[in-house]
């Protein structure tokens, strides 16, 4: 029984959506009592917990799987999908580089400083599609005439 331990506490021991059902509820402490209050709120982490659990037998159940056996090894080859998926992204990423060979080697550059533990030395351009913005048309403001030409480009 937790009898209103501070936030802190609450982080470890409750999944976000239980903590923030607590925030919620903690003004109705007081109406309740104590020990009341801590059963509500542990009886809502635990029908949390059994919701969590009933969606995951679903899922094993709409894929076929009759026995916690099967549903391990549909864990683990889950797991490897995900994985496979995250490295098909990286591969299309580099695909989008491979055509400029100068963006391809900043991006190899970048990578290597990555593995090797490394911040980025050279950022990678975006492309987004989006197109660069025009020159500002400086003439006729105040101060320009001030400026030399590198510092109007800029």
């Amino acid at each position: 029984v937790c009898h209103f331990f501070p936030p802190l506490v609450l982080e470890r021991r409750y999944p976000k959506e239980v903590q923030d059902l607590y925030e919620t509820m903690r003004r109705f402490a007081r109406i309740l009592g104590p020990v009341e209050h801590d059963k509500f709120i542990e009886s809502h982490a635990l029908e949390f917990e059994l919701r969590r659990e009933i969606k995951r037998l679903q899922e094993y159940r709409a894929a076929g799987i009759t026995n916690f056996c099967s549903a391990r090894t549909y864990d683990h080859l889950k797991k490897t999908r995900e994985e496979e998926r995250l490295k098909r992204t990286m591969l299309s990423e580099v695909l989008q580089y491979i055509q400029d060979s100068s963006a391809c080697q900043q991006w190899l550059s970048r990578q290597a400083d990555l593995d090797s533990g490394l911040s980025p030395t050279v950022p990678v351009p975006s492309n987004s599609g989006r197109r660069s913005a025009p020159p500002l048309n400086l003439t006729g403001l105040p101060g320009t005439e001030k400026l030399n030409e590198k510092e109007k480009e800029v």
